[in-house]
């Protein structure tokens, strides 16, 4: 009770307020943070699942175990099951190769099917969202096949020994797996009828979802030791690595946000309670005098910030929760998403993390109150020994550690940002005490308010060194966030360029090849090269066969693979090793080059000149391993593991494929020309194009959000070091008044002081934002240093304008009170 007493008596100090302000901000970050990226990452990932139909798939050339469906129904994961595979469809006198899919009526757990009855439906109005999958005895078909067979609807279609009765033309479901495999028109019936086909199967496929990942996740590590050698899992990280890549990045730029605005708010708590303790030397004197011991008195402290802590969590969480619910009422609107819901470990978190800043930022500036002496409360000029700044800097590192550790259970994007404020610190101390060091050789020739505000630094000097680092902190912390905010999203956002290719053409022969370079020639539409495409499975490595201990390290050895010839290298690769065809010379007449990708090359240990024996449906593939590519997977183009020496495919009779941007004025003119082609495979991913670009829009705007938090933070870090000198101003103020100073002289070494203090802590931070950004780029997000030389400008200009006028600001009120006050307040 009695600590309780203590903070609403010391709550009209401006130090608590401060203290308390500074809290909530960093919580209200800290949660606002850390709720919508929760939210946010849960939406995205239940969108992008919904291009697998699923959250995961286990998929194998044998039927699932009851014990396993058993045990997944026990972990309450909804189940699906579908099959699919190639076969001839017939109608009447017509018949065309299709890809098959019988599936059950839980189909699809993620996403939706889109039908119409209207053929190549373009029109919303016409397109509608199935309730269910095709009834037994019925079928669905997509538009091609609708056109290839020549049929109506009500028609019968034939799959095997069935007859189906044609209900819906599908317009669009969720890809599965593995897009690029199923080539040819899409059909989709129920799963009840399959076996009446009497058509062999391969390929089962069994599709999981739950609402809580926990329980997927750990169902799907117990049973992945069962999987046999031909079973696999998919999830939307290891199926869609162009999605995934984006989501990370954009879960990296919010925690990065978050965190920065979070350690200036703790500077800011840092300062405000150092300053409190200050302030209440003389209370603890008094306590002392009369009895009270070392650990009551810690107590009492301890218990005034355990409560002031515990309030101001509460109420940053609220204000937190506030803020994300804007946003997100925001996205609503603007991009017609509702967020789903983040579950409590982010109010957890956020609350711990308020916790920790309290312990970490402002209980050591507390902890040496207890060593006052009595004799303080009668002799005020007595010494107290504060708290050595190396261990308040100390501890505030290992709270940065332990805060951006703890959200973003990152190690690299912590060691960054360690790098960052480690360099700033160091820089800060030496660069500021050169300055003192060198000011004392010329500090006689000058006049004037250079002279007195030299002095005033010299005389300072402990506190003119923390204020430069202090400055340059909140200075690289706001440069930082406002670099992220507009060159690495502007970056980021170039990767996917408006014009980015939203179909993929594959199945296509000679004739396609032809004829579609014709109908790109007569649209002006630009294309990526058209490739060979052939499927292949590794079969030896240096006339080995893979062990089932390398064959586990990745799944290229479990399945077949696209595997394609070029003859120029793609601009989105690099060659780290070897030589690229123009170059290669090759050791032996009966083998041909094939260029692979760097990753993988590195993980299985494989070196130039090796030799690789493929196997093409029953042929063999012998190949001398010519050079290593490090391949960009965010790209949205094709990628390959394998590409092999112009011409070295023709014998395996390839198909053909490209990617490109098809505008929406052409699509009609496109679906004429895949009218014309039906065995054609066409697939639009622009939905997962559309996707990505809202993440990049949604993660902008919320660090825009935090950038604004951030500078309020940055605001309350400056004042409160700007304010923490005032006291030790007081009684020189006074006396240079007294001895007929002028406002205007003083002022003016008021604005000459930080100005030079602002210009040093603007240089200084743009070195540590730099060395952050540097350790960002090469450790989190895997892209080449750019500087920033315009920042190079700004931030010392910036800087010194900036805290010149909030150094004027605040000392006003010490130069213009009259002397006799001052003074008075002063002793």
């Amino acid at each position: 009770m009695l600590a309780l007493k203590l903070l609403l008596r010391n709550w009209r100090s401006g130090e608590l307020k401060l203290l308390a302000v500074s809290l909530i901000l960093a919580v209200a970050v800290l949660s606002g943070i850390s709720i919508f990226s929760a939210r946010l990452e849960s939406t995205l990932l239940l969108q992008s699942n919904s291009i697998l139909g699923a959250d995961a798939v286990v998929s194998g050339s044998v039927p699932i175990s009851q014990e396993w469906i058993g045990r997944a129904t026990e972990n309450k994961l909804q189940q699906s099951f579908s099959t699919m595979f190639m076969s001839v469809v017939y109608a009447g006198d017509e018949m065309q190769m299709a890809s098959i899919k019988a599936v059950d009526s839980y189909y699809p757990l993620r996403g939706q099917l889109d039908i119409s009855h209207v053929v190549y439906a373009e029109n919303a109005v016409d397109i509608r969202t199935a309730s269910a999958v095709p009834a037994a005895g019925e079928v669905w078909v997509d538009s091609r096949l609708f056109s290839a067979l020549k049929i109506s609807m009500g028609d019968r279609v034939s799959v095997g020994d069935v007859d189906l009765t044609l209900t819906n033309i599908l317009i669009d479901e969720p890809v599965g797996v593995n897009p690029f495999f199923n080539f040819g028109a899409r059909l989709i019936m129920n799963i009840a009828d399959l076996p009446k086909t009497n058509i062999p199967q391969e390929n089962y496929q069994w599709l999981l979802a739950a609402s809580n990942s926990k329980n997927l996740t750990g169902f799907l590590e117990k049973i992945k030791p069962e999987l046999n050698q031909h079973q696999s899992i998919a999830t939307i990280e290891s199926s869609q690595e162009q999605l995934t890549a984006n989501l990370k990045t954009a879960k990296n730029f919010l925690i990065i946000a978050s965190v920065m605005a979070v350690l200036l708010a703790g500077v800011a708590i840092a300062i405000a309670a150092r300053q409190f303790s200050v302030r209440h030397t003389n209370q603890v004197a008094l306590m002392k005098s009369l009895g009270a011991n070392a650990l009551r008195i810690r107590l009492l402290y301890f218990g005034q910030l355990l409560m002031l802590g515990v309030a101001a969590a509460l109420f940053g969480l609220v204000i937190g929760y506030g803020i994300q619910e804007v946003v997100a009422v925001n996205i609503k609107q603007l991009y017609h998403l509702t967020l789903a819901s983040s579950g409590v470990y982010p109010y957890v978190l956020s609350f711990i993390g308020g916790l920790v800043c309290v312990l970490c930022f402002a209980l050591p500036a507390l902890w040496f109150l207890p060593g006052i002496p009595p004799l303080k409360i009668l002799r005020r000029e007595l010494a107290v020994n504060m708290p050595q700044v190396w261990l308040q800097i100390g501890l505030a590192v290992f709270a940065m550690v332990a805060l951006v550790g703890l959200f973003s259970r990152n190690i690299k994007i912590t060691l960054s940002s360690t790098l960052g404020l480690l360099v700033v610190l160091v820089v800060a101390c030496i660069v500021s005490w050169l300055l003192l060091k060198i000011s004392k050789l010329f500090i006689s020739n000058l006049g004037g308010v250079w002279r007195l505000a030299f002095a005033g630094m010299q005389k300072r000097r402990g506190q003119s060194v923390v204020q430069v680092a202090i400055f340059s902190v909140a200075l690289m912390l706001l440069l930082t966030l406002t670099i992220i905010r507009t060159s690495f999203i502007a970056e980021w956002q170039r990767q996917i360029p408006a014009d980015s290719p939203n179909h993929f053409i594959g199945n296509m022969n000679a004739a396609d090849v032809a004829d579609f370079k014709q109908f790109l020639l007569d649209r002006r539409i630009d294309v990526n090269p058209i490739y060979p495409v052939v499927r292949v499975r590794i079969a030896k490595i240096n006339a080995v066969e893979p062990s089932a201990e390398l064959s586990n390290r990745h799944p290229a050895f479990k399945q077949e693979l696209n595997v394609t010839d070029f003859d120029s290298l793609a601009s989105d690769h690099e060659i780290v090793e070897g030589q690229w065809w123009d170059l290669w010379q090759k050791a032996a007449p009966n083998r041909v080059g094939v260029s692979v990708d760097a990753e993988f090359a590195k993980l299985i240990g494989l070196h130039i000149g090796d030799q690789l024996a493929f196997s093409v449906g029953g042929l063999a593939l012998n190949a001398e391993v010519a050079s290593f590519r490090r391949i960009d997977w965010k790209s949205l183009n094709q990628n390959f593991l394998f590409i092999f020496e112009p011409t070295a495919l023709d014998r395996f009779s390839p198909i053909y494929g490209t990617s490109a941007f098809i505008p929406t004025g052409d699509t009609q003119y496109f679906n004429h020309f895949a009218r014309e082609h039906p065995n054609l495979l066409v697939l639009n991913f622009g939905s997962m194009i559309e996707n990505i670009q809202k993440i990049i829009s949604q993660v902008s705007n919320g660090i825009g959000l935090v950038l604004w938090l951030t500078l309020g933070a940055g605001c309350l870090v400056l004042f409160a070091v700007v304010m923490g000198s005032i006291e030790s101003r007081k009684q020189e103020a006074g006396l240079l008044r007294a001895l007929g100073s002028s406002r205007r002289l003083m002022l003016g070494s008021v604005l000459v002081e930080f100005a030079i203090l602002g210009f040093l802590s603007g240089l200084i931070a743009i070195v540590g934002a730099e060395s952050f950004l540097f350790a960002l780029q090469h450790l989190v997000f895997k892209n080449e240093m750019q500087p920033h030389y315009a920042y190079w400008l700004a931030s010392p200009l910036i800087g010194m304008v900036f805290i010149a006028t909030l150094g004027v600001v605040c000392c006003r009120t010490v130069v213009v009170t009259p002397p006799v006050v001052v003074l008075r307040e002063a002793t």
